[in-house]
């Protein structure tokens, strides 16, 4: 195996089996190899990632799809068939015989600065950039050393906004920074070695945990339903189906955010893409529904259902101090519930950056309604099932 490949896999398993920096399928990593770009390919986990998970992609094939013109409208028809090109094109610039689908930000990795890059979703880092203040405070913290990247559509838009932002860095007479912070997102970093990727993570680990004013609390714990609400279980199956997997938490970090709808926002709203694949568009909040919970929780599953086509992964009972996490089967709920952990440590990062800042409604809708984030859903989880 070329060493190049050798450093690659092995610095995506390092930071893909640590929670701290990567959850499920998130993340990805790619090497630059004089014409030839080796990508982590959509649906592969990192932390068990081998020569078998990255696409190869064509480095002269990608460039030219730059030369390409795309529907750069907002509305849903723009958006749909922009993706369905630019997909198109994505996949055409693969080299021949390679058959593996490579992550949507496959044309993002090829034009940046380094020989070995790896895109992350920490979460200390995303307390950052899931913060009101989080631009503001990146720049204090790294200067000229980092480049901030507003909340934008991911895949191709996203590769055209950092690449404008590196144009206009280079025309300032600024060099490449360290880090690119993605709103409500992630991070990107790289170098010419592993070694160099490790240096700035570490640093800025180092940094960010030098600003935290406040620790997530405990997670929550797995409790029986109460008693006097086992309907809720019924209900639970009518959404997801007869063999539905269900647990019911509380205590810990989740008591902040039961108290009242406005606080519950961190949990109802969407954080970053992650949140949405594996955990839903927001949690459900039922509050003040008495006894007849379970026709508050029939009406409100009804209308969640009617604007986003799927039902709420995570139901918030405050009148019965925790939550219900339901899915399809045990991964799925296994997902949802390490979702709802991070979304309550990245939540509680964001008090040391000014609050949470949630992502808008439009680009929840894009993810929700992305086929390549369905793509990667389905398999991830094809994947972790080996």
């Amino acid at each position: 195996m070329d060493r190049g490949m050798k450093e690659l896999i092995e610095v995506s398993r390092e930071y893909g089996s640590d929670s701290r920096w990567v959850l499920v399928g998130g993340g990805n990593t790619s090497l630059k190899n004089n014409g030839t770009l080796f990508v982590k390919a959509s649906g592969y986990p990192l932390a068990t990632i081998d020569s078998a998970g990255f696409a190869v992609m064509d480095r002269s094939r990608l460039a030219a799809i730059w030369d390409n013109t795309y529907p750069d409208g907002e509305d849903s028809e723009s958006v749909v068939l922009r993706e369905r090109l630019v997909f198109a094109d994505l996949m055409a610039a693969r080299v021949p015989g390679e058959e593996r689908r490579p992550s949507v930000e496959a044309q993002l990795h090829d034009l940046l600065p380094w020989y070995l890059v790896v895109h992350l979703h920490p979460t200390l880092v995303n307390g950052l950039t899931c913060a009101i203040q989080g631009e503001a405070i990146a720049a204090d913290l790294f200067s000229d050393d980092q480049l901030w990247i507003p909340a934008t559509d991911p895949g191709y838009v996203l590769a055209k906004t950092i690449r404008g932002a590196l144009e206009r860095r280079s025309a300032d007479g600024l060099g490449n920074p360290d880090y690119i912070f993605l709103a409500n997102h992630g991070v990107f970093a790289g170098g010419e070695s592993s070694d160099e990727v490790r240096r700035k993570y570490q640093l800025l680990e180092q940094v960010l945990t030098e600003q935290v004013t406040r620790n997530p609390g405990s997670y929550p714990v797995d409790a029986p339903i109460p008693a006097n609400h086992i309907a809720l279980e019924l209900i639970a199956r009518k959404e997801f189906g007869a063999n539905a997997c269900i647990s019911f938490v509380r205590g810990g970090e989740l008591d902040r955010y039961l108290a009242t709808r406005k606080v519950a926002q961190a949990l109802t709203g969407c954080l970053t893409p992650d949140h949405i694949v594996y955990a839903g568009p927001g949690a459900l909040y039922l509050k003040g529904s008495g006894a007849d919970i379970p026709t508050a929780w029939e009406a409100a599953g009804k209308e969640y259902r009617n604007k986003w086509g799927r039902p709420a992964n995570v139901i918030l009972f405050p009148d019965l101090g925790g939550a219900m996490i339901v899915a399809a089967g045990d991964k799925a709920l296994a997902n949802a519930r390490l979702l709802l952990d991070n979304a309550l440590d990245v939540a509680a990062y964001t008090e040391s950056f000014g609050g949470p800042k949630m992502l808008q409604e439009r680009f929840v809708r894009f993810i929700v309604d992305w086929e390549v984030e369905n793509y990667r859903s389905k398999m991830t989880a094809k994947h972790l099932r080996r």
